[in-house]
């Protein structure tokens, strides 16, 4: 570092101001090229609205160790995936590649900057087995122990950032060459009205609303809210045992 060396890194016109100069590391560069790859990508976001309160009075009764909020949705997902096998997929120049298989990116927030480690075969596992990935990979991610190959093969990313703060919106840029991308914003606690005609009423409700960035070239919208349709049917009506296969 430097506090007053002149560089050729300097913006024009700041060579007298005050200043710390920092190198960046080299995966902070590799995060910035991903990142500029992927602001190249024409991407549109989607959001929709779900109501999780039958899904929380589920968890609230699952016996053992209770699997995160966002294992539960993660799950959701990815089933919502085998569903709709375009949002699973990458783009090229003359072809959409289609896997056959998820790959489930998961978006850490870690001290050497943004990483996304893939759980794999994330289909074949249930809720409590996603939680047990998540919880390990953002750990290692944390302790910087992931190796190359826990950061590729992804095929569709889930991005959090509510477990960082309360946010309204979750939009992120693509994880290129992956062509969807969701996002998490934080839960929330709002009165909804609920029933239909003369029985309804207002209940205090929790709410969380997924965004849902695809890459414009590969996906159009229809398809897009299809899918965030299915997983808020999902996802709203979650039954006791559902979805808990292969755990």
């Amino acid at each position: 570092m430097s506090e007053h060396a002149p560089s050729m890194d300097l913006p024009v016109g700041y060579d007298d101001v005050p200043h710390v100069l920092e190198r960046l590391r080299p995966r902070r560069r590799a995060i910035a090229r991903n990142l500029t790859a992927s602001a190249a990508v024409p991407s549109l976001t989607a959001d929709m609205r779900v109501d999780l309160t039958q899904l929380l009075s589920i968890r609230s009764q699952w016996v053992g160790p209770k699997p995160s909020v966002l294992a539960f949705i993660a799950k959701a997902a990815v089933s919502t995936l085998l569903e709709f096998p375009n949002l699973n997929a990458s783009f090229g120049e003359r072809q959409l590649i289609r896997w056959s298989t998820v790959n489930l990116g998961v978006a850490v927030d870690s001290p050497d900057g943004l990483m996304v480690p893939v759980i794999r075969n994330a289909q074949d596992l249930g809720v409590a087995r996603i939680a047990e990935n998540i919880a390990e990979l953002a750990e290692r991610a944390r302790a910087g122990a992931l190796s190359l190959e826990d950061l590729q093969g992804g095929t569709f990313t889930l991005s959090n950032p509510g477990a960082v703060g309360p946010s309204l919106r979750a939009e992120a840029l693509l994880n290129v060459p992956q062509v969807a991308l969701l996002g998490l914003p934080g839960l929330r606690r709002e009165p909804i009205v609920v029933g239909r005609g003369e029985d309804e009423t207002v209940e205090i409700r929790t709410i969380v609303d997924p965004s849902l960035t695809f890459d414009h070239r590969a996906l159009d919208g229809g398809e897009v809210l299809r899918y965030l349709v299915s997983l808020r049917e999902k996802l709203e009506t979650w039954s006791t045992d559902e979805y808990r296969g292969g755990e």
